[in-house]
């Protein structure tokens, strides 16, 4: 039982987090534009965006590495 107790307050601190960190870029004129598996996808679109005049400024941000057990998470935010 306090496995699974230890594993809810985990995943709750977690998405508090992620809600914070999501608040303050909205809040600063970027929004989300998506979430990839790899720096190098991320990175990829938000210049692909900018150099066609979709979005002026862009930056990747790493919620979850990429590691040898598999892709991570990255998210695109752009203004």
């Amino acid at each position: 039982m306090k496995l699974i107790t230890g594993i809810a307050l985990t995943t709750a601190a977690l998405g508090a987090m992620l809600s914070i960190s999501t608040a303050a870029e909205a809040a600063s004129g970027y929004t989300l534009q998506g979430r990839y598996g790899h720096p190098d996808q991320c990175a990829g679109i938000g210049y692909y965006g900018q150099q066609n005049h979709q979005w002026a400024q862009y930056y990747c941000n790493t919620v979850t590495p990429a590691g040898a057990t598999g892709p991570g998470l990255y998210e695109l935010w752009v203004a």
